[in-house]
């Protein structure tokens, strides 16, 4: 196989725009994530809210943990179908704060699970309370109430604000604009501030692979199943370069509190959680869908690389790494062609153990010999890998059984994602 495809049918770039939230000193508390149907949008189009939420919670928040303190919390809109579906555990608690649209009502099963997310250490937020008092319930579980002052005069903004002012809850206003607006609001007594005044919204814009049709699907009808463990997680993500890499993208957050290098797919997941993953797992594909389906030579080239080195080093021929950490180390060699990137800036953002860096980005290393006794095979250049086997102390005859047992295995894939 070779490296001859579009890289715009392998890649997806997305944005997220974040939007400061300062306490009354000036200072800020924490961020609002906002969606962006496209490059350079600067408000948000949003067709479909589940889609929006779930592209903000899973691309958008591993990408805003590259650009703010990993100290500050962010905001992020939940609807009432992912609030009930339990989406808001794919995140950490101890960063996100659970934003409750305005739509959303107070029905016995949404308050139940909001009060489930409080007691596991979910902040609460409510948005754009307009005065309803139908919303007590809500209200009464929020530890933060949103007020849009927008178009509002002072007299209607204050009589919201009798309403909620001896909550438990932080009070915060938002779409504040100008100076006036400010001290008035300040003055009443509101605690948190968000608004153009402060600062128009800051788009952040990232890179993701895709991933196709079939594939999104075999990961849902694997989070059905009955009893489910961490080996049938394992199984879809091994399969899936896309979702290997946000995986490891959202590990490498300090905000996931993982301070480790992962070493396998397996232990990317184990040390998620299985509530997590499965959350996260589902929002991912969810958010995925919408695009449209792209070809798969890379994934399965990547697929391949790192199944022939797991074969290599279960057979002993890779004796000083574990076959998942060579699985894991083959898939993710690509990725600087899949994005368009170089792999040096690459590597800072996943969470591999050294050798694996130092194998991808310097080609004095033995773990890089390994990528080049890959390339040889690719390139069905004989010679080379005669050359690179004698010299990696790899049997030739190991290496044709691995490359079929990969071939086989990735055509196995393949004919299950038609």
């Amino acid at each position: 196989m070779n490296y001859c495809v579009e890289k715009k049918h392998i890649y997806r770039v997305f944005q997220v725009a974040r939007q400061p939230i300062l306490d009354r000193q000036g200072k800020t508390y924490g961020y609002e994530l906002l969606f962006r149907s496209g490059i350079d949008k600067t408000f948000a189009e949003i067709d479909d809210q589940d889609f929006a939420t779930m592209s903000v919670a899973t691309c958008g928040f591993s990408r805003s943990q590259d650009a703010v303190s990993q100290s500050k919390k962010v905001f992020i809109n939940f609807t009432e179908s992912l609030i009930l579906q339990g989406a808001p555990r794919a995140l950490p608690a101890t960063l996100v704060i659970i934003e409750v649209l305005e739509d959303t009502a107070p029905s016995p099963e949404v308050i139940a699970e909001l009060t489930s997310l409080k007691e596991d250490g979910y902040v609460i937020a409510i948005d754009d309370f307009e005065g309803d008092i139908n919303n007590e319930a809500l209200l009464d579980i929020a530890d933060i109430i949103k007020v849009d002052v927008l178009g509002k005069s002072f007299a209607e903004i204050e009589q919201i604000y009798n309403l909620i002012k001896n909550k438990k809850a932080i009070t915060l206003a938002e779409k504040v604009e100008t100076h006036k607006d400010y001290q008035y609001l300040l003055g009443l007594g509101f605690d948190l501030f968000q608004g153009y005044f402060f600062a128009t919204p800051e788009n952040l814009t990232g890179k993701n692979l895709d991933t196709n049709y079939a594939s999104k699907l075999r990961v849902l009808a694997t989070l059905t199943t009955r009893n489910l463990e961490f080996k049938h997680i394992v199984e879809v993500v091994k399969a899936d370069p896309s979702i290997t890499f946000k995986l490891l993208k959202l590990l490498n957050s300090a905000a996931m509190g993982v301070a480790i290098e992962v070493t396998s797919i397996r232990h990317a997941v184990v040390l998620l959680g299985l509530t997590r993953i499965t959350h996260w797992l589902r929002m991912v594909v969810m958010s995925d869908l919408t695009a449209s389906n792209k070809p798969q030579e890379l994934f399965t080239l990547a697929l391949g690389r790192g199944k022939i080195l797991e074969e290599l080093a279960k057979a002993g021929q890779i004796p000083e790494h574990d076959p998942s950490i060579m699985f894991l180390f083959g898939l993710v060699s690509l990725l600087d062609v899949m994005l368009d990137m170089s792999m040096d800036v690459l590597v800072d953002t996943l969470p591999l153990i050294d050798a694996a860096k130092f194998g991808l980005t310097d080609p004095k290393t033995k773990m890089a010999q390994y990528l080049n006794l890959l390339i040889a095979i690719e390139t069905v250049e004989k010679k080379n890998q005669q050359e690179l086997c004698t010299s990696l102390k790899i049997s030739e005859d190991s290496v044709l059984k691995a490359v079929l047992v990969a071939n086989e295995w990735t055509n196995e894939l393949n004919a299950m994602m038609l």
